[in-house]
């Protein structure tokens, strides 16, 4: 009889201790929630910001630009990078480039190709307002001519741009993003409509459309779309493809790319 006894208060501590094992896992798992928005793929940027202390990489893998004018066709591949930092509150800070940039030029009789890195930003997003059916944020960067003569702006450019988002469910989602690029004195003038919609669990998909007044170039239009697929918990892939509406501005622009969350789960 005390035999039994004994195992039954032996049954009893294993399941105690299960029961805490599991809770602790549970508690784990939920410290480790889905991080904010990646800011790729597509136009504009999520409209909250990282946790302070949290990181996160978004590269692209890479993305793809085909120009073509007076007989000429140029092919650019671009690494594009996003390093995004959250400074606290409704803040985050963001440093972007490409360390690794090559152009395929071709037509009239010519070709060739190089290669180098693009110019430098900074920027600073603010996420006034990041829950509700409605919610917005604010990024304003500035662009520094440092890269390769091929692939830099000439002169430092300073962008102000602003996100809103109407979430009308779970499932379905519009956003609005309107920005101006100031280069050298002239403005460049981007209104982008998007429309995201989730399927599968881990997969999103989107329609956009961006409309672009260049002081140079005049007016451009693009349209396309992407997919989304988030891979466990802190990891993102995406694809996307836009194809020119029109008769100004590059005729593709594709891309691949990777997104990477480090640090504290949003409260």
């Amino acid at each position: 009889m005390r035999a039994n006894h004994i195992d039954a208060m032996q049954n009893v501590a294993m399941r105690r201790q299960t029961l805490i094992a599991l809770a602790l896992l549970t508690t784990a798992t939920a410290a480790l929630a889905d991080p904010p928005d990646f800011d790729r793929p597509g136009a504009g940027f999520a409209t909250n910001v990282l946790p302070a202390g949290g990181f996160a990489l978004e590269q692209g893998l890479p993305t793809f630009t085909r120009e073509r004018q007076s007989g000429l066709t140029d092919d650019q591949y671009t690494a594009d990078s996003l390093i995004r930092i959250g400074l606290g509150g409704p803040a985050e800070l963001q440093l972007g480039g490409s360390l690794w940039n090559r152009l395929n030029e071709r037509g009239n009789g010519l070709r060739g190709h190089v290669t180098g890195h693009g110019d430098s930003s900074a920027g600073v997003k603010l996420s006034p307002s990041s829950d509700g059916a409605f919610s917005w944020a604010a990024l304003g960067q500035v662009t520094f001519a440092n890269g390769n003569d091929a692939f830099s702006n000439g002169a430092k450019e300073y962008s102000l741009g602003a996100t809103g988002q109407w979430t009308a469910s779970e499932t379905y989602a519009t956003t609005l993003y309107a920005n101006v690029d100031r280069l050298q004195g002239k403005n460049t003038w981007t209104l982008a409509p998007t429309f995201d919609f989730k399927f599968a669990n881990h997969w999103m998909a989107y329609l956009e459309t961006d409309l672009i007044h260049d002081a140079d170039e005049g007016n451009e239009g693009l349209a396309g779309g992407g997919l989304a697929l988030i891979i466990g918990e802190h990891v993102q892939a995406d694809a996307s493809v836009l194809h020119r509406v029109g008769a100004r501005g590059p005729v593709w622009q594709a891309g691949l790319g990777l997104s990477v969350y480090f640090g504290p789960a949003p409260k």
